[in-house]
C-alpha cells in the first residue's frame, strides 16, 4: 500500500526555501552595496578634499551627475513594480463596499440590542482582518519595490569601486 504524501507540507517547504533564498539575495545586495560604497566614499571624499584647495574642481561629475542617473533609475525600478500597491487599495475598497451592502440587512434585521451588537462585532472583526491582510500585502508590494530599487544603486557602486580600483 502505497502511503499518501501531504502536499501542503511540501508547499510550505517549498516557500520556506524561496523566502530564505530572497533573504540571501537581499543580504547579497546589501553586502556588495556596502562594501563598494564605502570604497567609492572614501575616494570621494579624497578628491573633496583636493577640491577644497581648487573649487573649480567641484565640478567634478563625479560629484553629482551619476548619483542623479541611478536615483532616476532606481525611482523607474520602483514605479514599475508599484503597481500591486494600487491594486491592493482597490480590491481592499470594493471588498469594503460589498461588505457593508452584505451588513446592511443583517444590521436591519437585528430585533434586539444583543443582536444588533453582535452583528457589529462580527463586521468589525472582519475590518480588521482585512486591514490586517491590506498591510501584509502593502508589506510585500513595497518590499518587492525595494528590492527592485536597489539593484541600480547596487550597480553603480561595485560599478564605482571597480573602475576605481583599476584607477590604482
Amino acid at each position: 500500500m502505497k502511503r499518501r504524501t501531504h502536499g501542503r507540507r511540501a508547499t510550505i517547504a517549498a516557500k520556506s526555501v524561496r523566502t530564505m533564498r530572497r533573504r540571501l539575495d537581499q543580504a547579497t545586495v546589501v553586502n556588495d552595496t556596502a562594501t563598494a560604497s564605502a570604497q567609492t566614499i572614501g575616494h570621494r571624499t579624497h578628491l573633496m578634499g583636493l577640491a577644497m584647495m581648487n573649487p573649480a574642481e567641484l565640478c567634478n561629475p563625479e560629484f553629482s551627475t551619476q548619483k542623479l542617473a541611478v536615483a532616476n533609475k532606481a525611482v523607474a525600478a520602483m514605479v514599475g513594480r508599484s503597481s500591486g500597491i494600487q491594486r491592493a487599495w482597490t480590491e481592499f475598497w470594493f471588498q469594503q463596499m460589498q461588505r457593508s451592502w452584505a451588513a446592511a440587512p443583517r444590521f436591519a434585521g437585528s430585533l434586539t440590542p444583543g443582536r444588533f451588537v453582535q452583528t457589529a462585532a462580527i463586521s468589525a472583526g472582519t475590518l480588521l482582518s482585512d486591514w490586517m491582510a491590506l498591510g501584509a500585502t502593502i508589506a510585500s508590494v513595497s518590499e518587492t519595490m525595494a528590492d527592485a530599487a536597489a539593484n541600480p544603486v547596487r550597480r553603480a557602486a561595485v560599478n564605482n569601486a571597480k573602475r576605481r580600483q583599476r584607477a590604482i
